[in-house]
């Protein structure tokens, strides 16, 4: 069925395309559409404010990841719930993995056939903002870019020169502009952006930016192009019963300091008979009645620690669940969470769960980051780190479970803590990846209900 959406690349990290996307999908929605928001790559944090702005999730488009039919089967499946599909892109448009750009916008974009709108910032450019926009557009010819949004634009008059010169020069339309904002740049910390519940005043802050956005943006044009195919889902299978995992009462910990989950993956959960019971480690000082496993995903928990060790009942409570052989797994964040404690930059030392009796080290860069493969028991399956700690080596109980290796490389590594039915590790997992691999964790936690 014919539907209408987009995939919004940029030239670069930075040029605003979370800003410019996000105030594209309120401005829609005030206009009465409804949006279905993703995100391409593998981020965490991007898909909140989509899901704050819209109020529906988002989902993150993984080309890397998962075959061609997941992806696609995926896709159509939540966009065909909405009027209009918006995909915010990663980095600059061709930025990937390899000479090929695997899991990069465009190999996205053209993998799930949506046009893409490129975002180009106009700092210190006249005409030569024509020369990026052509060499976008003849770099792939195939690179499906039907129009231009221009970013920090001091007028509507400088933005209809730039209109000439890239119409005239690329043969593209030029769908509108944004205009310097300086109030509502959207603040970093040191694995990306802040938070969506941590910016204040955000629902103010996008109001008035698709108020501009409005008044600067060709919304006519801008659906003229946004001609999507979307496909009938329903024929893929997936190799699971329809209840594999029901009994299963999942304690999920979600707040500022554990939010880093892919929808897809909760969703399957659901699908599959779990019951989802969201707690939070910073405030709960009991985990959920009748849970009978626990899912830490990734998150700040570095940031958080103050208030994560000072929750002492609920650390004793998680350590006890473990020593009695509760199912949980872990990633990342989740891992660091299990650890003895977490010793920050500034030698500052903050207990937490202790089920692995090794510390983790905050250091000052980034320590792993990027795709990567992983192994559990001879399966494996596509994956992604992205941490700026690592862990001591004084553990008396750990056993490495998880064989890792970079793509395109020689790298390799062990990770994957296991402790009586925990496992944690720094690998972030989509369960659509491999399915072989996700069934090891279902039985994990299958362990509750047998």
């Amino acid at each position: 069925m014919s539907k209408q959406g987009f995939v919004i690349a940029g030239t670069n990290s930075g040029c605003g395309k979370t800003t410019i996307t996000i105030g594209l999908m309120h401005l829609l929605k005030k206009k009465g559409y409804n949006v279905a928001p993703f995100k391409v790559g593998p981020d965490f944090i991007d898909p909140r404010f989509h899901e704050k702005v819209v109020g529906t999730p988002s989902y993150n488009l993984e080309s890397y990841f998962m075959d061609d039919k997941t992806l696609k089967h995926l896709f159509y499946k939540h966009a065909a719930k909405a009027d209009i599909a918006i995909a915010e892109g990663v980095m600059g448009m061709y930025d990937g993995l390899g000479l090929e750009g695997i899991g990069s916008t465009y190999e996205t974009a053209k993998k799930i056939e949506a046009p893409i709108v490129l975002i180009v910032g106009c700092k210190g450019l006249y005409q030569s903002v024509s020369a990026i926009v052509k060499g976008f557009m003849t770099l792939r010819p195939d690179n499906n870019i039907k129009g231009v949004i221009l970013n920090h634009v001091s007028s509507d008059m400088l933005f209809q020169k730039y209109k000439e010169f890239i119409e005239t020069e690329c043969g593209i339309k030029c769908i509108g502009y944004v205009p310097p904002l300086k109030d509502m740049e959207l603040k970093s910390r040191h694995l990306g952006l802040v938070q969506a519940e941590e910016v204040e005043a955000l629902n103010e802050k996008v109001n008035q930016l698709s108020d501009i956005l409005d008044k600067t943006i060709n919304s006519a044009t801008l659906l003229d192009i946004a001609k999507i195919e979307v496909k009938d889902s329903e024929t893929f299978e997936i190799p699971f019963k329809k209840h594999e995992l029901k009994g299963l009462n999942l304690a999920v910990a979600y707040d500022k300091a554990f939010s880093f989950y892919y929808r897809d993956n909760l969703e399957l959960l659901e699908e599959l008979g779990a019951k989802l019971q969201y707690f939070s480690p910073l405030t709960d000082v009991k985990l959920p009645e009748n849970s009978n496993a626990i899912y830490f995903g990734g998150g700040y928990p570095e940031v958080f620690a103050d208030q994560l060790s000072a929750n002492t009942q609920l650390l004793q409570q998680i350590k006890t669940a473990a020593d009695n052989n509760r199912p949980i797994f872990a990633e990342c964040g989740g891992l660091m969470y299990l650890t003895k404690e977490i010793i920050n930059t500034d030698g500052t030392k903050n207990n937490m769960v202790g089920i692995f009796n090794c510390a983790t080290e905050m250091t000052d860069r980034l320590k792993r980051f990027g795709y990567a493969e992983c192994e559990l028991n001879g399966t494996k399956t596509k994956c992604h780190e992205f941490h700026k700690s690592t862990l001591s080596e004084d553990a008396q109980n750990i056993q490495h479970q998880y064989k890792l290796s970079k793509p395109l490389s020689k790298i390799k590594w062990e990770c994957g803590l296991q402790y009586k039915n925990v496992l944690a590790g720094y690998a972030h997992i989509h369960f659509w990846s491999n399915f072989d691999f996700t069934k090891q964790i279902f039985d994990l936690w299958k362990r509750a209900i047998i």
